[in-house]
């Protein structure tokens, strides 16, 4: 077997779905079992929708903002490490330095942030500030 073909190897993918409501406890509590369901089927890679954990669009950032770490991407961390699964974080609304930005945190399977990455496009959030 050549070098990619050893190198592409066959895993699973969950894309994740959910109800979201205006709670942000209750968006997390479903993310965290949809997570355990998707790794429970095989998944390796599950991913949660863009704004996961409050109602969706920018007018909402300044309520739901969040820093990193803090209580959105704490929960992912642990969903990630009890499911063993790369966790790919759809977005969270996150507050830097008086800033609001849309941002996608990935997690390893043991749970370590890998990666967090802040959406740039017409009508980035990082243009706001409260």
């Amino acid at each position: 077997m050549s070098a990619l073909g050893k190198a592409m190897t066959k895993f699973r993918l969950a894309l994740v779905q959910l109800h979201v409501s205006a709670v942000k406890t209750d968006n997390l509590r479903r993310a965290r079992a949809l997570v355990k369901e998707a790794a429970g089927q095989g998944a390796k890679v599950v991913t949660l929708p863009e704004c996961f954990n409050s109602p969706y669009g920018t007018s909402f950032f300044p309520e739901y903002a969040e820093r990193i770490p803090g209580e959105s991407s704490q929960l992912l961390s642990e969903a990630a490490k009890e499911s063993g699964v790369y966790l790919i974080g759809g977005s969270i609304p996150e507050e830097d330095g008086g800033k609001l930005y849309n941002t996608c945190p990935v997690f390893g399977p043991d749970g370590s942030l890998l990666l967090k990455h802040r959406k740039v496009g017409t009508g980035n959030a990082a243009t706001h500030t409260h």
